[in-house]
């Protein structure tokens, strides 16, 4: 077999891979079973904050996943900005260790009065901790 063949049949593997779930990204655990912490960062300017407060949260979030993801405790999924907070999403088989692992992170960022983290222990609707992360 030529190497033009090889790279024709490419596009054809990968798709044999995909089909037998090879190409999957591993999951931590089940969707069933999946902890979350949820960042809710208040902003000072207006509903999707300053082009300074979103500067610092990319910094923030940019910590977080790799915090996150050198530890292995699960995975950042993102952010969602409207009505005056900025909401980051991350999730794994832990709260607790999310919360370990991202807690230092949270608090250098010092974020304003009003922000806080739920930790929650299962999918939306089952158990869940509130807490500061500002003195208010």
């Amino acid at each position: 077999m030529n190497a033009k063949t090889m790279f024709l049949m490419f596009p054809t593997y990968l798709l044999v891979l995909g089909a037998f779930g090879v190409l999957r990204s591993p999951r931590l655990v089940s969707a069933a079973e999946e902890q979350a912490l949820i960042a809710t960062i208040k902003l000072s300017s207006g509903d999707m904050g300053s082009t300074e407060e979103r500067g610092r949260i990319v910094a923030l979030e940019h910590q977080l996943s790799e915090a996150i993801k050198h530890s292995a405790a699960g995975e950042f999924d993102g952010d969602e900005y409207g009505g005056g907070v900025c909401t980051i999403y991350m999730y794994g088989p832990s709260a607790e260790r999310l919360f370990r692992v991202t807690l230092p992170i949270l608090k250098e960022f010092h974020a304003p009065a009003g922000s806080y983290v739920i930790k929650r222990y299962g999918k939306p609707g089952t158990k869940q901790d509130r807490i500061a992360l500002s003195g208010d």
